[in-house]
């Protein structure tokens, strides 16, 4: 979803874009064998092990991809002298401030093994390059990839009714956006280390939902069964969720109102 979104806003830039038929970033010789060849002055790595309720049964895995891979081409990267994008979530916190998280908190006691993992690529990037920017970010909807929007759409369209957690807060991004100020942070040669990139404000997935459903009706003509409200502890899942992953941008222009981006993104999906 990030990865193709990324290639549409650097296509001037003429990017070489690898897959995991390319390269399998798990593999460290291969990493630097292939890096290296072709020396690139940037790399951005958009690839990860995105299921956080498989994390819980898939550990090594979910380690391997978004822990030790991203040593192994921060690595590289140091070794060649590039500048290297990585990025992270905001599943490395608690979840208990309310408040939300700014980019100089440390990451600590995140919930689940997703969190974890994101926290050892983050403890590998920052030991092993020195030139990049790590950027976190959370609960991403786009094109290119299964997301909370589409699956939104597909159970109200049906199911009689559908239940969404209240007590969860997150900021929304769209991959678009993020893609985009990836290429800004580069183009304006940003400071080297961490940003927070979502789109603004907080919010809880229930009241994102609730809006879901009324831009797509508003778009569509059409009337969507109702989303009820309910508490995590009604809707057990294999790994637990912070309550409060709310991403603080205190370093740049923020991105623009999540409402915004999710209605053109609507409109984009129902061309």
């Amino acid at each position: 979803m990030l990865g193709q979104e990324i290639a549409k806003v650097f296509k001037d830039s003429n990017p070489l874009l690898w897959d995991k038929k390319e390269i399998d970033v798990t593999n460290q010789r291969q990493v630097n064998r292939l890096i290296v060849d072709k020396s690139p002055d940037l790399i951005i790595n958009a690839a990860a092990y995105t299921n956080v309720d498989s994390s819980e049964s898939n550990q090594r895995l979910a380690y391997q991809v978004n822990g030790k891979a991203v040593g192994y081409l921060s690595e590289t990267a140091s070794e060649i002298g590039a500048v290297f994008v990585h990025y992270s979530s905001d599943y490395v916190f608690s979840g208990e401030n309310e408040q939300g998280y700014r980019e100089s908190d440390q990451p600590s006691n995140p919930v689940n093994i997703y969190g974890q993992s994101k926290i050892l690529g983050e403890k590998l990037l920052q030991d092993n390059c020195k030139r990049h920017y790590l950027i976190r970010s959370s609960g991403l909807f786009g094109k290119y990839g299964k997301n909370f929007v589409d699956i939104i759409l597909e159970l109200v369209k049906r199911q009689k009714q559908v239940k969404v957690v209240n007590d969860q807060f997150f900021k929304p991004t769209y991959a678009f956006d993020l893609a985009k100020a990836t290429k800004e942070l580069i183009d304006k040669k940003h400071k080297f280390g961490i940003y927070h990139l979502t789109n603004e404000k907080a919010v809880n997935w229930y009241d994102f939902a609730k809006e879901i459903c009324r831009v797509y009706s508003d778009l569509n003509r059409t009337e969507l069964e109702e989303i009820r409200p309910c508490l995590s502890k009604e809707f057990p899942r294999p790994a637990k969720r912070p309550k409060y992953s709310i991403l603080l941008n205190t370093k740049i222009k923020p991105l623009r109102p999540w409402p915004e981006a999710l209605r053109e993104y609507l409109k984009d999906r129902s061309i």
